[in-house]
């Protein structure tokens, strides 16, 4: 009797055990997938990325942009123009690569196309574009598309990070390296050479995971195989390598969305540029270096002041001038403070649309 009873306080938590876990598979039969995934992940050597490639591979994509013939229905496949890389973020077939990547609007007669790893070639749609953070939204009418996982852990420098994409068109290619920097981003609101620049805004992933020509769109993934940022360039010169820079995946998904729900991300526009000179005493605020003559700052800034508040607010540095500017509404007005001559005055100036979803 007593056996019976020590059997059956040990028999009852286990059938118990059973039992719940069945009824959780026949709810929801994915469970199972996702709770064997956590264990073998938990499991997985440090010394080897291969469950990270092989968890996030599936979802990038090649993008290969090609005239089309001469009644625009198929691509030239002898006209390629360019290669580059995709990441699938929903398998409702939205996939996001680079601006600068996709055709212009100006070029009807080219059209973009996706090959997916298993080497199906899908007609894609450019559902929106911002030049701002370079990023590109393309839709295919593909059911079942395996769409990456997205990172929910912050980044650090020095965490250890997988490129995959499309290099020189040579087919999917995993490189690694390390996150070097965080926060990096252009000078400039503006450039006087070119107006509609991405500089400034994108706060980027620094990281020496090598990106070469191709791996523009392609994803950076941490070593479980999440999605932390969007490949987007790198600085290559004669004395440097080794600099390459991806879009974090928060700022990717709330322009990916934004374009979704509107067509295009509305930003508002100042029309200045920063001084390039780097303060050494630190000294806090934007000190303006170019106007632009069909922004809403001409006539009201001028070349040399500092910008030190905005809607009363302490203003340090231009990067945080940045996000302001480009979170607020167009046509809202903006208050500034502002040293000029030694002396403080109050100008105000009404925000323009950025039109960076245009070519």
């Amino acid at each position: 009797m007593k056996i019976n009873k020590r059997l059956l306080t040990i028999a009852l938590p286990i059938v118990t055990g059973i039992t719940v876990g069945c009824a959780l598979l026949l709810v929801n039969p994915n469970l199972g997938k996702k709770v064997g995934s956590v264990i073998y992940s938990s499991g997985v050597s440090v010394e080897g990325y291969s469950y990270a490639v092989s968890k996030a591979a599936p979802s990038v994509v090649n993008i290969y942009v090609a005239s089309l013939n001469e009644d625009y229905t198929e691509p030239d496949t002898t006209t390629i123009t360019s290669s580059a890389s995709g990441v699938i973020m929903s398998d409702l077939g939205y996939i996001v690569t680079n601006y600068h990547v996709v055709p212009l609007g100006n070029e009807p007669n080219k059209a973009i196309w996706v090959q997916t790893r298993e080497g199906k070639v899908l007609k894609a749609f450019i559902v929106g574009c911002d030049r701002r953070t370079d990023i590109a939204v393309l839709k295919v009418e593909e059911k079942n598309l395996p769409p990456i996982h997205i990172a929910k852990r912050t980044p650090n420098i020095g965490d250890i990070v997988l490129a995959i994409g499309n290099p020189n068109n040579l087919g999917q290619t995993v490189t690694h390296g390390i996150i070097s920097a965080l926060s990096r981003s252009g000078t400039g609101l503006i450039s006087k050479e070119q107006m509609s620049i991405r500089q400034g805004l994108q706060d980027l992933i620094q990281t020496d995971a090598p990106i070469n020509q191709g791996n523009s769109g392609g994803a950076l993934i941490d070593t479980q195989g999440n999605l932390i940022g969007i490949n987007t360039a790198s600085f290559s010169t004669q004395d440097s390598y080794g600099i390459g820079f991806s879009v974090p995946v928060n700022l990717v998904t709330e322009v990916m969305n934004e374009i979704i729900m509107h067509g295009k991300v509305e930003r508002g526009y100042l029309g200045i540029s920063d001084s390039r000179i780097r303060s050494l005493n630190n000294q806090k605020g934007v000190t303006v270096e170019f106007i632009d003559p069909q922004g809403p700052a001409f006539g009201i800034l001028k070349s040399g002041d500092v910008l030190t508040k905005v809607n009363s607010k302490e203003i340090v540095d231009a990067k945080q001038l940045i996000e302001l500017v480009s979170k607020t509404k167009p046509g809202t007005t903006l208050h500034f403070e502002i040293l000029r001559n030694n002396k403080t005055i109050e100008e105000s100036v009404t925000l323009a649309l950025d039109k960076t979803s245009l070519d």
